[in-house]
């Protein structure tokens, strides 16, 4: 297992790809894409347990925290499901864990929408959803989780929520440009025709029993 930080990068893609640019793993290897405010604070062979959820052929990303549905009626914002208790997930928030404060989103299980706090993927699923920025998004931070996880949902793959335990730091207040790029978002034609997207959310509740 290794890990490198893209030090002042000009954008989340940016990081993401220079640091996928060192990876010198194969294509059946897990990688991880996270903010560097995150603490990973699950015993290792707990978090190795849920990130091998990765490996199954139908998995795309597997993440902490996301929805079973997404559309324009939540305001593009995967977390506003949780008021129709149709959201996953469980993240503590704060700077330490002193302080930190637990938000619970729901029970484990099968997403449309991950937040980009923390999402695994084997390396060749990655590949073949992309990493690079759509044109369609001016915001150079925001809306590159959606993109990717929605994306990955499109193409085949079971996107889940798990219990892998992290600390996040960050207390996820929407900047101006957050939301230039939700209505970029939720107009751009590649996904305007594929919304809204709603799972089962009761015939989706765990994960596969691989884990």
């Amino acid at each position: 297992m290794s890990y490198s930080i893209a030090y002042d990068p000009k954008s989340i893609y940016e990081g993401h790809t220079k640091n996928l640019d060192q990876f010198t793993g194969q294509d059946s290897d897990i990688v991880v894409l996270c903010h560097d405010d995150i603490e990973i604070i699950s015993h290792v062979e707990a978090f190795k347990k849920y990130l091998y959820l990765s490996v199954l052929p139908n998995t795309g990303f597997v993440g902490v925290a996301g929805s079973t549905r997404f559309d324009k009626e939540i305001g593009g914002a995967w977390w506003a499901a949780r008021q129709s208790r149709e959201t996953r997930g469980f993240v503590f928030q704060g700077k330490t864990l002193e302080d930190a404060t637990p938000n619970y989103f729901g029970p484990a299980g099968q997403v449309v929408a991950l937040d980009g706090c923390f999402l695994a993927i084997q390396y060749k699923k990655l590949k073949d959803i992309g990493i690079s920025k759509p044109e369609s998004l001016s915001s150079d931070w925001d809306f590159y989780d959606i993109h990717l996880t929605i994306k990955s949902h499109y193409l085949g793959y079971n996107n889940y929520a798990v219990p892998i335990m992290i600390k996040h730091e960050s207390p996820g207040i929407m900047r101006e440009e957050w939301y230039r790029s939700r209505d970029e978002f939720l107009s751009n034609q590649y996904f305007h025709k594929i919304l809204p997207i709603k799972l089962n959310y009761d015939r989706t509740n765990g994960i596969p029993r691989y884990v």
